[in-house]
């Protein structure tokens, strides 16, 4: 099963998406970032299940796609349990909140930023990531973003963020594909 997703085109922030962005992501605060981000794992993994794929440490999942377990049960550090797959799952997904984190603290400045987003892109390029994973990024951050904030993820919150994300997606992919510098 792949992973299918409407493309997106990138649009320039405002000023007031900026301000919009930043307000938001007071709310999110940094203590969810691992919350957030094992959600929004989760949520790329269940529209995009072939990036399972990308998490090639055997800990991580079986050809079944189902979380391996030790035959002793009772190792809680060994490599390859079912907590330690929702760590690494947790702690990824905090990586990406705090590259977010990263991202919005130079939104004004838009060369920093697609600089940030191009060695990210390559990063990725080495572990095999397409287009097609980057863009899982969008429904994901959005359900995210909507089940953390419930009544407070607006039209306008999902609208700004929408673009913001928009840009990362853009920006990302060109780095993954070789177009960007």
């Amino acid at each position: 099963m792949g992973c299918s997703q409407t493309k997106i085109e990138p649009e320039a922030l405002t000023p007031d998406d900026a301000r919009i962005i930043r307000e938001t992501w007071k709310m999110v605060g940094r203590e969810a970032y691992g919350e957030y981000g094992q959600r929004l794992m989760l949520r790329i993994f269940q529209k995009c299940p072939d990036i399972k794929s990308l998490w090639q440490n055997p800990r991580i999942m079986n050809n079944a796609n189902a979380v391996t377990t030790t035959s002793a049960g009772d190792d809680g550090d060994a490599p390859n349990t079912a907590n330690r797959w929702k760590m690494d799952l947790r702690n990824h997904g905090s990586k990406f909140f705090n590259s977010l984190d990263d991202f919005i603290s130079v939104i004004d400045k838009p060369e920093e930023l697609f600089k940030m987003l191009h060695d990210i892109g390559l990063r990725h390029k080495g572990y095999e990531v397409t287009s097609e994973h980057i863009q899982a990024i969008v429904d994901g951050l959005n359900h995210t973003m909507e089940f953390g904030l419930r009544d407070k993820w607006t039209d306008n919150r999902q609208k700004s963020f929408g673009r913001l994300i928009n840009i990362i997606v853009a920006r990302t992919n060109r780095a993954l594909t070789g177009a960007d510098k």
